[in-house]
């Protein structure tokens, strides 16, 4: 069930070459006004979910304003890849899994961006019956929201059962991906508790492990504060079990990576700090909404409505082109922490 290590080797081959070859693609480099490359774009495809985490909002069916479709957020992805030299698309929600053509949409950016790397951040309630389309379209990795490993405590912090995403992680093994990050949310009261838990289980299947702080973001902003974990806690945590040997931190990297081994194991562990260690300095990130908005920032408020880089006759390249332009240029040296929008529909 799980990849041999040469497996995974070959697979990161792969990728490296495909970020190389959109490199070599690029015409125009996308700098912001403080020296950041933007390279990675959070496609958000839905901001429908099945779940209602008490860290991002109740269940939601989607509702809202017009949506792209996936057209044009091919043609989008297409434009910036060939003139900008975009190397990796991030497919969130919501749950990507409610879009129904998400596999049309990963065969359509694969055909019109070869080299780029796709990947998808999913909570798994339906990755088990669609694993292994998603990887024969061209899906590259995935993310996978584990929280818990209780039962009860999985339903109490999602509202959804545990059952589905575990059988959904043996299913993307079973299909050939790499073995998928695990991001775990962490807060006080709940789940604190199971982080070396989370870790050892994590280790076992070879898979890593994600520890995150709790954004205040949208109609979970308070619960958020309430129930916030540092990361500086949970490492603390952490080291009641494992020795923890700090790694190299990429540019551009968002999680703090840490090797860890025990008597329970030994694996790579990530905390992501937005809010006591943020990671600005190196951001190379957009996302773009479901409906168009594309968002500089997670914690910013501000956003350009691309929609009118669409016209009866078709994507205007110079329109996107500076819509793109302005909002990477008011891109701040650090998020100010104000975002009133939600989670499930910024993507996660």
């Amino acid at each position: 069930m799980w990849p041999a290590d040469g497996e995974m080797i070959l697979e990161t081959a792969k990728r490296s070459v495909r970020v190389a070859l959109a490199m070599g693609s690029t015409h125009k480099t996308l700098i912001d006004g403080h020296g950041r490359r933007i390279h990675h774009l959070r496609l958000s495809v839905t901001s429908a979910c099945d779940l209602h985490c008490i860290y991002c909002k109740p269940r939601s069916d989607g509702a809202g304003g017009r949506k792209l479709i996936d057209r044009q957020r091919v043609e989008f992805v297409q434009f910036l890849y060939e003139q900008y030299g975009l190397t990796q698309v991030r497919i969130t929600g919501g749950e990507p899994l409610l879009c129904p053509s998400v596999e049309e949409l990963i065969q359509g950016l694969r055909a019109h961006a070869p080299g780029i790397l796709l990947a998808m951040t999913t909570n798994g309630q339906r990755l088990a019956n669609r694993a292994v389309a998603l990887r024969r379209v061209g899906l590259d990795r995935l993310n996978i929201s584990l929280d818990s490993l209780n039962a009860d405590q999985y339903r109490a912090l999602t509202g959804g059962e545990l059952a589905p995403v575990i059988a959904g992680l043996d299913a993307a093994f079973d299909a050939g991906f790499p073995p998928p990050k695990l991001n775990a949310v962490v807060l006080r009261g709940h789940n604190v508790h199971e982080v070396c838990d989370l870790a050892a289980w994590a280790f076992a299947r070879g898979c890593e492990v994600r520890f995150l702080e709790a954004m205040p973001i949208g109609p979970a902003a308070e619960v958020n504060r309430r129930l916030f974990v540092a990361a500086d806690e949970i490492k603390q945590r952490l080291r009641q079990e494992f020795v923890l040997r700090a790694l190299p931190v990429e540019y551009g990297e968002t999680a703090l990576r840490f090797m860890a081994d025990g008597p329970r194991g030994r694996g790579t562990l990530g905390l992501i700090a937005p809010m006591t260690k943020p990671f600005c300095g190196s951001c190379g990130r957009v996302r773009l909404t479901s409906e168009g908005k594309l968002f500089p920032c997670l914690l910013d408020e501000r956003f350009a409505d691309m929609r009118p880089a669409w016209t009866d006759n078709g994507f205007d390249p110079e329109v996107a082109d500076r819509l793109i332009t302005e909002v990477v240029q008011g891109k701040r040296a650090q998020g100010p922490k104000r975002q009133s929008t939600a989670m499930v529909s910024l993507g996660g």
